[in-house]
């Protein structure tokens, strides 16, 4: 998945939670919501696919396991229940939507680490990050990428639409 696909789908899974449990609302800051969508993707692909590509040659590693949500959670919990801060809860959140959004209970090896071993599913057939760019954004006018194709364009119309209705609220 790209990234309008995980900011637009995480914002309005999180604007959906806040109208089911009004009580959440005041806590949920959507610059959150944005950093946690894109969290996983912003640690790991610099980390694996450019400073440490002959190491990992991923870029779904660390920031793309369960233990790194789970940290996270634990930080955000201890954060509200001190300082009533949930910024890093929220966080914690976005990053589990991205993991979702990424199907990444299909590479359990990367979900689940160290719990399977202490290494990382290399994707060897992208080679460079500058390869594995040309090959997702070049590709995607082929019909086996129209998936692809249609999440982005759902999550950028979903991230307009947040826009211009943070807009119309901040003209009232």
């Amino acid at each position: 998945m790209l990234p309008f696909a995980h900011i637009g789908i995480t914002l309005v899974l999180f604007y959906i939670a806040t109208r089911i449990f009004p009580g959440i609302r005041p806590h949920v800051k959507y610059w959150y919501v944005l950093i946690g969508a894109m969290l996983s993707d912003l640690i790991d692909k610099p980390v694996g696919m450019i400073f440490f590509a002959d190491t990992f040659g991923s870029g779904r590693i660390f920031g793309h396991t369960l233990l790194f949500v789970l940290l996270l959670a634990v930080a955000g919990y201890y954060l509200f229940s001190k300082k009533g801060d949930a910024g890093v809860l929220i966080l914690a959140g976005g990053s589990l939507v991205h993991q979702l959004l990424d199907s990444m209970w299909e590479s359990p090896a990367t979900f689940l680490w160290p719990l399977m071993g202490l290494s990382f599913e290399r994707l060897e057939e992208y080679g460079s990050f500058g390869q594995y760019l040309t090959d997702i954004y070049g590709n995607l006018g082929e019909p086996a990428f129209l998936a692809l194709v249609v999440t982005e364009i759902t999550g950028f119309t979903i991230i307009v639409l947040f826009l211009l209705g943070c807009l119309v609220k901040k003209i009232r």
